[in-house]
């Protein structure tokens, strides 16, 4: 190989492994391609003529940055963590609504804020909901504060082999007020919310109606509570 060869397999290596760093962080959607396309500049600097120690330098410094930037990246899109605690014999839906004066504000046990639900399931808290990776921990806890963890699941199939269990549904918004007399998400007086379902059992149906009515009382309180 001569010099010229070597040069371009080096620069072509250095090139690719940047776009496959660049796809493993920025793009997380391109890391499927990204992965690869990384190792095939990879490949390429190692087949290069250049010194073993520029060689090495590029690639660890691309793995260096590629780790670096995702543990950046995790710390700043973790939102605070929580522990819920769930009345010992709750079944059903359960909804956190944020942002509200009359909230209360949680206490905090080992860096963690600590969620008391109450027997209906709903509770208003006075801090904004932020989105991100979710750090959550869940209990029932019985009339003398004894704590049995609760394991998260997807779906209720996986219930079927861990009963009781819990499943985070969902976060979303009631629509505020626009001054053109519509709604929209886009409003300042929107009011967000996350949704959990604890499943004491495997037979649990979806209920339209009751469901129905749930959230029309979190609807009503939500405007006595403005």
């Amino acid at each position: 190989m001569n010099q010229k060869t070597s040069d371009i397999l080096f620069y072509l290596g250095i090139t690719l492994l940047l776009i496959g760093a660049f796809g493993l962080t920025f793009a997380a959607f391109f890391a499927i391609i990204g992965l690869p396309v990384a190792i095939g500049g990879v490949i390429l600097i190692l087949f290069s003529k250049r010194k073993l120690k520029t060689k090495v330098l590029w690639i660890l410094g691309s793995i260096v940055g590629i780790i670096a930037f995702w543990q950046i990246w995790i710390k700043i899109n973790t939102v605070a963590p929580e522990t819920y605690l769930i009345p010992k014999d709750f079944n059903g839906k359960i909804k956190i609504i944020y942002g509200l004066e009359c909230g209360t504000k949680p206490k905090i046990e080992n860096g963690r804020r600590v969620l008391v639900i109450p027997n209906d399931g709903i509770l208003f808290v006075d801090y904004e909901f932020k989105s991100g990776i979710i750090d959550h921990e869940y209990y029932l806890i019985d009339k003398n504060g004894k704590r049995i963890k609760l394991e998260p699941y997807e779906n209720y199939e996986d219930g079927t082999k861990n009963i009781p269990g819990i499943r985070f549904r969902a976060s979303g918004n009631f629509p505020g007020e626009m001054p053109n007399g519509g709604f929209s998400s886009e409003s300042p007086l929107t009011v967000h919310y996350s949704e959990l379902q604890v499943i004491g059992d495997s037979t649990v149906q979806y209920d339209v109606k009751k469901d129905q009515n749930f959230d029309a009382i979190v609807r009503a309180r939500i405007e006595k509570c403005k």
